[in-house]
């Protein structure tokens, strides 16, 4: 009886483990890869009766600007427009994540609404020292039109309110690898 069980357990592993080695030609392969140019606007509102992004675990307040600790371990939860004519939303979070500059760790699903890419999006991740012109965010997959996708996008902090920081318009460069 224990060998049989040992014989079914050795079966299932082998045939489980053959699915997992079959080699399945993606429609990928076959598809030249594109280079997408973005160019828009985030804006980001934290203050307000339409405040766009929301601290989920504020600080006791003031927070100061110029010095960076007075924000670090902030959390905000952002659903920003990309810009005037609404093209997309900027959905994800983002948190001080330094105690000696104004640096965000940042984590964004640009979800696209209009336009050629509606219904796509694409997802950012990295380090924004908000006050350093221009900074580099990596472009790290996507969906629909930029399944696939990796690239790079410039940022520069086009307008920033700096008696509170609640008003934020940030220009967006983005260049997408996609198929």
């Amino acid at each position: 009886m224990a060998n049989h069980f040992l014989v079914s357990i050795i079966q299932v592993l082998i045939f489980s483990s053959a699915n997992f080695i079959i080699i399945i030609p993606t429609a990928t392969s076959a598809k030249t890869e594109k280079l997408t140019h973005l160019h828009f606007y985030y804006h980001n509102n934290i203050a307000g009766p339409r405040a766009t992004a929301v601290p989920i675990n504020p600080k006791i307040q003031p927070v100061d600007l110029r010095d960076p600790a007075s924000l670090f371990g902030r959390l905000t939860i952002a659903d920003d427009p990309e810009n005037s004519t609404v093209v997309g939303s900027a959905q994800g979070m983002y948190g001080s994540a330094s105690q000696t500059e104004m640096s965000f760790a940042m984590v964004f699903n640009f979800a696209l609404t209009q336009g050629k890419y509606k219904g796509s999006s694409f997802c950012l991740l990295g380090r924004n020292p908000i006050f350093t012109n221009p900074r580099e965010l990596a472009i790290v997959g996507g969906t629909g039109a930029f399944r696939f996708s990796r690239g790079y996008a410039m940022l520069k902090t086009y307008y920033m309110d700096m008696q509170t920081g609640a008003n934020t318009i940030v220009e967006y460069d983005v260049y997408i690898r996609h198929y």
